[in-house]
Order: C-alpha cells, then sequence, then structure tokens
C-alpha cells in the first residue's frame, strides 16, 4: 500500500497505529484511516516537522519545524495536544530519537538531551 492521497508529507514521515496513519499532509498533521486512505481529522499546523510515535503510550511525540516538542493523543477522532514545549530554536527538520530514557532534538546549530520520567 502507498501513501493515501489524504497524505503528502515533505518528508514522507509518517507513523501507524491501530489502523490509522498519522503524518504530515503539507505543514498540516493529519490522521487517515489506513484501510479506507479517508481523512479522520487535519489540525496542528506544526510546519514541515517529524513525527515519532510511542507505541505503549499511543502518544505522538511531533517535532515542530520551528523546534517544538508537542505530544499529540494517537486518537482517530479527535487531534488532542498533551503538551508542548521549545525543544531546539530554529528551523529543525531532524527526527526525534528516544533512548536510554532520553528524548534527542537536534537542527543544524544545536541538540538537546531532555530525561524523560518513568509513569508507572
Amino acid at each position: 500500500m502507498g501513501i493515501p492521497r489524504a497524505l503528502r508529507p515533505a518528508y514522507n514521515d509518517f507513523v501507524s497505529s491501530d489502523g490509522f496513519i498519522y503524518g504530515f499532509d503539507e505543514s498540516f498533521f493529519c490522521c487517515v484511516d489506513a484501510a479506507t486512505g479517508k481523512r479522520r481529522w487535519k489540525a496542528g499546523r506544526y510546519g514541515h516537522g517529524q513525527v515519532l510515535l510511542i507505541a505503549d503510550q499511543r502518544i505522538l511525540l511531533v517535532i515542530s519545524e520551528t523546534g517544538e516538542a508537542v505530544l499529540v493523543s494517537a486518537r482517530p477522532d479527535q487531534h488532542e495536544e498533551l503538551g508542548r514545549f521549545q525543544a531546539v530554536n530554529g528551523k529543525t527538520w531532524n527526527h526525534p530519537a528516544i533512548a536510554h530514557g532520553c528524548l534527542y532534538v537536534r537542527n543544524a546549530e544545536e541538540i538537546a538531551c531532555y530525561k524523560l520520567a518513568v509513569v508507572p
């Protein structure tokens, strides 16, 4: 299966969870039903950002083009932001990474490491 027409990512960046695809349609974030290719919602102006799925918590970590880290609930029924913070400054097109309990965010000018809290 190819990328549905309802999803036009600038950097071929999307994730799949429970039969739904989350990713970018140009500079908007959206959710698409993988079986039908129909868009469920389109919201969140994050520029040409990147997304990472935290599968065990059904949370999407979106890094906006301006360096903001945004937590979005992986829900097909609605776009729900859970929180956000400025992770790095400036144009950011690099993928985030999570390793050994830390979130790493970088761009051409800087890199930042954030210790993640363990939630029982």
